[in-house]
């Protein structure tokens, strides 16, 4: 047959395919037209609670929380479906998928109480109901809800009662994602019988099961008050107005604070522990609902003239993974009137939104004393870091490998740091501070690459042209040009912990001495804010997402040869040489920076034969009394320790005692030995007094020969070099396993997981101390560790995520679930 015959006689198969694929669709909905009525949205919102109905915020909520928002909690919940609010549960589900880094073009965002205000928005979004929209009768309200038929689905099929979860479970967070409909879901059940919720988990018990379905025969309605709380009004009307002024120069005042907090979960220290506000732009003044503009990023144009600061209360369950806490005290307005008010200086003219401009803070603010900006950031420095970490951009591997998995980070001081204190060499060189996200979506990935690279060679050169200038003699940075928190404030040093595609940011130094540090000014600290998180637009293609991670290692190079310069000189190259291993990793280097800024001395005097850990062991006697964070757990009595208060913990009692003593010899612990066990561990400790029972996470930290490049990191490991930090408390957002450890059997714990070296050895212990994904106690195990987040940390604490439970660790590709 010719070929033209051939392609038609295909072309003809494939529409018949479609057709009929399209047929079977129609055919579903047909039926469930005639059993059930047509598809129309629900206005499921009560006036007020139903004496004698089982309430949703009471009742189902709570049960939402503890067993499904574990996996439906952000932007990466399966199917979009966020669970943690009755909003999400009734605007459902999605086939699109939020984190995408192949498309073409961006996506229209789809941020759950921004983008869309009702039912039919979300449906003209193709968002599909998980909640009954046809014919309302306690008949149709289960057949047509996703949420009853998937937990009816796991109470049929209940998660097999073995040691090790079955083989058709895909826990890969990439895993393909199947979206059913009430429509398709007798497809689904037949195909994914184990595939009930939550998945491949326990199921609820007939208690909970029976709340959830006693609900939706209900009609699945709720009553939720998203009003501020009575207590909270006046303090929202007081820091409103603070926000609202009229001058010029407290507009834009307020327009840098906000761009700064728009992430932020405010809590004010007068209101309850677990009661949280967003700062937003709103269409209405105070005293008015709140009209959310919904901008994709908070130095887009709001587009309505004039626009209001507004304070908008956090109405969802507080998940930790995306939990970033900014504290207003009683004091905070205060400093704010100190750091932009005292100064004398004028705002003649408002910045534009237009792109080029509003992007870069360097432009918009130049106004504002650059040293007023820093030490605003100073203030909350851990949450800044925070917001790095847990931002939209930080989902996934590829976007973490541009840093290492344990690192410092300390401050210039900004009494002594002239960069950080002079507006006018900021503003002067602020085209070359500029970043990608001014392009937005582009696909020109290289050229953008190579524009950007040069503005930061042209910045770095202006850098070190303006200190020759001011120091003459040569001589460089030394120990006062490190802020120690001004004697009171502890976020002068911070703690980085990456566990592979996920991250946590801790105060104090904690750990051993990292394989590198990094030491912070303005100018790169306002970088990779606007870079990470104002920036960053989660929805954008991938040539945003590509640019971005790029021109992160422009900024992350930039923070450690800062960290070289307080160094001996002499040392510099070959420590430099040794973060990036390599010939294609040097090369790599030399194009992203040179050598700028290390060839002035040091004005530091080293005594001893390692200048690093002497660096850091200068940071924390300067840091002085803002220096709280002793690390009595990880030291080896082998090795070189970062931490000067080790040993016994004069605070500790007899048990905990027991365990830290027990728990430091995991630290000695380092190379191939760790090769199977997960980034995160969470342990128990029982004590016998419930009360009393102690909490600890174990972290791996894997060593890389360099972070220059997206993918292969398999390929640029040091395996001999990998390490344990033990942390009290809890660490990290996504625990990988829980490890339950009677006070009596810790010295065997330990002991048993130094033999670790194979999956085989791994299976044995966990077998004798780990509680998996099917084990009878698996959720009692789950709560109890939220339990004590909160009681340990009550306004900071949140639901862990646990997509990433049962990962041992990228070599073994096992899962066990005991």
């Amino acid at each position: 047959m010719p070929r033209e015959g051939v392609m038609k006689r295909k072309h003809i198969y494939w529409i018949i395919a479609v057709v009929m694929l399209s047929g079977c669709g129609m055919l579903r909905d047909a039926r469930f037209r005639m059993n059930y009525g047509p598809v129309q949205p629900v206005d499921r919102q009560l006036g007020a609670t139903v004496p004698g109905q089982v309430s949703f915020v009471d009742d189902v909520q709570p049960i939402l929380n503890n067993r499904c928002d574990v996996c439906h909690g952000c932007y990466d919940a399966p199917c979009q479906l966020r669970l943690t609010s009755f909003d999400g549960l009734d605007r459902g589900g999605s086939n699109v998928l939020v984190y995408n880094a192949t498309r073409l073009l961006p996506d229209k965002p789809t941020r759950l109480f921004i983008d869309a205000d009702s039912t039919e928005q979300w449906r003209k979004m193709k968002f599909h109901p998980v909640l009954n929209e046809r014919d309302q009768t306690e008949e149709a309200h289960l057949e047509n809800s996703v949420l009853n038929l998937m937990l009816q689905l796991k109470k049929d099929n209940p998660l097999p009662q073995t040691e090790l979860l079955p083989g058709d479970f895909d826990l890969n967070i990439d895993r393909n994602e199947t979206c059913a409909t009430a429509e398709e879901f007798k497809k689904y059940k037949k195909k994914y019988p184990l595939w009930g919720m939550p998945y491949a988990l326990p199921g609820l018990t007939e208690k909970e099961h029976q709340t959830i379905v006693d609900w939706i025969k209900q009609g699945a309605r709720a009553y939720v008050d998203v009003e501020a709380s009575g207590q909270a009004l006046q303090v929202i009307d007081q820091w409103e107005n603070f926000f609202n002024r009229s001058s010029l120069k407290q507009q834009l005042v307020a327009r840098y604070i906000y761009e700064h907090l728009f992430i932020a979960h405010i809590h004010f220290e007068s209101l309850p522990d677990r009661e949280f506000y967003r700062l937003v732009r709103s269409k209405t003044p105070p005293g008015e609902p709140v009209d959310e503009i919904n901008s994709v990023r908070p130095f887009d144009d709001p587009g309505v003239e004039p626009f209001y600061y507004r304070l908008r209360r956090v109405n969802s369950t507080i998940v930790v993974k995306k939990h970033t806490v900014y504290h207003m005290t009683r004091h905070k307005m205060s400093r704010y009137e100190e750091l932009f008010f005292s100064d004398d200086y004028e705002v003649e003219k408002l910045p534009s939104y237009k792109t080029k401009t509003a992007a870069n803070p360097f432009k918009t603010f130049a106004d504002l004393p650059a040293r007023s900006r820093y030490q605003f950031i100073l203030d909350d420095a851990h949450f800044f870091v925070m917001c790095f970490i847990k931002g939209p951009v930080c989902r996934g591997q590829i976007a973490l490998n541009v840093i290492n998995d344990h690192f410092f980070v300390a401050f210039f001081d900004p009494d002594n740091d002239t960069i950080s204190n002079d507006s006018e060499f900021l503003s002067g060189v602020s085209d070359y501070l500029s970043i990608p996200s001014e392009k937005k979506n582009n696909i020109r990935i290289m050229s953008i690459w190579y524009e950007y690279s040069r503005k930061q060679k042209k910045y770095l050169e202006a850098k070190e042209k303006y200190l020759v200038e001011l120091n003459p003699d040569n001589i460089g940075n030394n120990i006062n040009y490190i802020w120690d928190g001004d004697g009171h404030n502890d976020n002068t040093m911070l703690t980085v912990f990456r566990h592979f595609d996920s991250a946590t940011v801790v105060k104090g130094f904690v750990g051993g001495i990292p394989k590198t540090g990094w030491i912070i000014d303005y100018p790169l600290i306002e970088r990779i804010y606007y870079l990470l998180v104002a920036g960053f637009d989660v929805f954008g293609n991938f040539g945003h997402q590509t640019e971005t991670r790029l021109y992160m290692d422009f900024l992350r190079m930039e923070g450690e040869k800062n960290f070289l310069s307080f160094l001996p000189k002499d040392i510099r190259r070959q420590i430099l040489a040794d973060w990036y291993k390599g010939a294609k990793a040097e090369l790599s280097d030399s194009m992203h920076n040179s050598f700028h800024g290390l060839e002035r001395r040091t004005g530091i005097i080293y005594e001893t034969d390692d200048p690093k850990k002497e660096f850091f062991e200068k940071i924390m006697e300067h840091a002085g009394s803002t220096n709280i964070f002793a690390d009595t757990l990880n030291r080896c009595a082998d090795e070189n320790d970062v931490n000067q208060n080790v040993g016994h913990n004069a605070d500790a009692g007899v048990d905990e005692d027991r365990v830290e003593h027990a728990l430091q010899k995991l630290a000695c612990i380092h190379g191939p030995q760790i090769q199977i066990v997960p980034d995160v561990t969470f342990l128990h400790i029982v004590t016998g007094i419930p009360e009393r029972d102690l909490a600890y996470t174990v972290v791996r930290n894997k060593a890389l020969s360099n972070n220059s490049f997206l993918f292969g990191e398999s390929r640029r490991r040091i395996i001999k070099d990998d390490s344990l930090t033990i942390v009290k408390g809890h660490l990290g957002n996504y625990p990988n396993a829980f490890c339950r450890i009677p006070v009596e059997r810790i010295d065997q714990f330990v002991d048993e997981y130094g033999k670790i070296k194979d999956k085989l050895s791994y299976y044995y212990f966990a077998k004798e101390f780990a509680i998996g994904r099917t084990h009878p106690d698996f959720w009692a195990e789950a709560d109890w560790h939220y339990r004590k987040f909160l009681a340990d940390s009550p306004v900071e604490g949140g639901q862990f995520d646990l997509n990433r439970f049962g990962r041992i660790s990228e070599k073994a590709d096992m899962e066990f679930a005991w």
